[in-house]
C-alpha cells in the first residue's frame, strides 16, 4: 500500500512539473505522408506529443521484408535520394546511436521490422524530440524536418546513419490538420 501511495505520488509531481511548463505541446499532433524513391505512397507516419516524449504510428506497405534504419531528420524536404532531408536530427550535437557512448542523437530511432509481406505496424516512443515550437528540440524549426527509412538495418553506433546503406524512403512532418 505504501509503494502504490508513493508512487502516486511521484507520478502525480512529475505530472504536475511537466504541465507547469509554458508552451508544452501536450496533445499536438503531426503526421508524414511517406513516399519511395520511385515516388509512390507507401503509407503515414503519424505523431503525437506524449508526457515522455513524441509518439510515432508507423503504418507503411511496400518494403523489402526485413530490418530497415529509421530516423527524424533535419529538414523538411523529399527530393530526389532523398539526401534533401539533411542529416539525422542533432540540435545537441551527440553522435549517432543507442550503443555509442557519445550518443544518440535527438533524431534516432529503433529499426522499422518489416513483415514478409512488406507491412509494417509499429509504434515507437522517441523521449529527444518535440512538438513544442517553443522548444530547442522542436521538429517545427524554421526548415521543418522529416523522417527517412533506410535499405538495411541501423546498427546504432556507426556515424553518421549506421550503416544503413541508402535511404529508401522519406515523408516531410507536417502539423496535422
Amino acid at each position: 500500500m505504501i509503494r502504490h501511495v508513493v508512487a502516486v505520488a511521484v507520478a502525480s509531481f512529475a505530472t504536475a512539473l511537466v504541465l507547469s511548463q509554458p508552451g508544452l505541446a501536450l496533445g499536438e499532433r503531426a503526421n508524414a505522408d511517406v513516399k519511395g524513391r520511385d515516388g509512390k505512397d507507401i503509407g503515414t507516419i503519424g505523431i503525437i506529443e506524449t508526457m515522455a516524449g513524441v509518439l510515432l504510428t508507423v503504418k507503411l506497405k511496400g518494403l523489402t521484408p526485413g530490418s530497415h534504419g529509421f530516423h527524424i531528420h533535419e529538414t523538411g524536404k523529399c527530393e530526389g535520394d532523398f539526401r534533401s532531408a539533411g542529416a539525422i536530427y542533432n540540435p545537441l550535437g551527440a553522435r549517432h546511436g543507442y550503443l555509442n557512448e557519445e550518443g544518440p542523437m535527438a533524431g534516432d530511432l529503433n529499426n522499422l521490422i518489416v513483415g514478409a509481406g512488406g507491412d509494417v505496424e509499429a509504434e515507437l516512443l522517441s523521449p529527444f524530440v518535440t512538438l513544442n515550437k517553443a522548444a530547442e528540440e522542436s521538429l517545427f524549426d524554421a526548415d521543418g524536418s522529416s523522417v527517412i527509412i533506410f535499405e538495411k538495418a541501423d546498427d546504432h553506433q556507426t556515424d553518421p546513419e549506421g550503416n544503413g546503406g541508402q535511404r529508401i524512403a522519406c515523408g516531410v512532418i507536417v502539423p496535422a490538420k
